[in-house]
This record gives structure tokens, sequence and C-alpha cells, in this order.
């Protein structure tokens, strides 16, 4: 038998515009990641499993939030390393042996289908509606005082005109989060 044995099944390779969370327990430690699918300049919105691939980059990347944040912020490497330069190998090793000592998980929720054929117009509307959720659970994380790896500051949610309430439901079913 092998040694290790990752399984993805055909779901993550499907693109749907999501609202995911990813999750780093590290120790006690425990950091929160929110994002969204849907892109700005094209029409698409990647699969779950790319994303998350794109999020453990360890070269220049602005898809990369999650390697960058243990990088700079737990491990406090310079903040011009992997963003105007590539990764020293001293950076690389070092969130290496983090994330080994570390459990990733990532939660992600289906929002509204995508289809290649969506007019710009379509895919806008239902991006901004993905990104008015994930505004409002970063708020609701941040409520709860939870520790997240995003750094741009939200506007003040109101959970009455939540775009998907059920969702929002789960997501704080899910986290034991309490909803303002």
């Amino acid at each position: 038998m092998a040694d290790l044995v990752t399984e993805l099944i055909g779901e993550h390779f499907r693109r749907r515009y999501l609202l995911y969370i990813v999750e780093i327990s590290h120790g006690r430690s425990m950091y929160f990641y929110v994002g969204q699918t849907g892109d700005t300049r094209v029409i698409t919105a990647r699969p779950v499993f790319r994303r998350l691939a794109a999020h453990l980059e360890n070269r220049k990347s602005t898809q990369n939030q999650v390697y960058q944040y243990v990088a700079h912020d737990i491990l406090k490497f310079p903040e011009d390393e992997g963003n105007k330069t590539a990764f020293t190998e001293g950076a690389r090793q070092a969130v290496e042996k983090y994330l080994v000592k570390s459990n990733i998980k990532m939660y992600a929720y289906y929002l509204e289908r995508f289809q290649s054929t969506f007019t710009p117009e379509e895919h806008k509307k239902r991006r901004r509606k993905t990104q008015k959720m994930k505004n409002q659970v970063i708020a609701v994380f941040r409520e709860n005082g939870r520790e997240l790896i995003n750094k741009r500051s939200t506007p003040t949610a109101s959970y009455a005109d939540c775009p998907y309430p059920e969702v929002m439901k789960k997501v704080a079913r899910d986290f034991n989060l309490t909803i303002g």
C-alpha cells in the first residue's frame, strides 16, 4: 500500500461560484482565510481544488495569500519576499517545516452554478453577490474574534440583506459563530 493517498473527486474540479474557508491549525493556533471564486478579469469561477493549490504556491504570486501569511505574518520573513521577489530557499524550508506540523482544511459552500456561456453582465452579477457574501462572512469571523488571514478590511455587513442566508447559517454552524 502507498505511504500517502490523496483522493480528489470530480466535484473538486467543477467550476462554481463558491465561498470557501481555508483553516490552518498549528498546535493551539488557528487561522482562517475566507475566499470566493469568480474572476474579475475573465468569465470563470475556478474549481475548489485549483483555489487551494494556488493558495499554497511557494513562488511569487498574487493568489497565494495563505502561503504568504505563513511566511510573513507567522514566520516574519520580509514583506517583499515572495511578493516582489521569489521566496528564498530558507523561507521555503521554514514554511514547509511549519506546514508539515499543521493541518489544513478547506470548506467550500456552493453559491451558484457557473456556465462558460454567461455574458459579462451575468458573470459580474454573480461575482458581486459572491463578493458581498465573502465580505459578510469575513465580518462575522472578525466579530467572533477569529484570527483571519484576510488583510483587507471589509465594510460593516448587514445580515438582513445577505444574498445567501442559508449558506451563512451553515458557515455559522460549521465554525460555531454568532451572527450579529
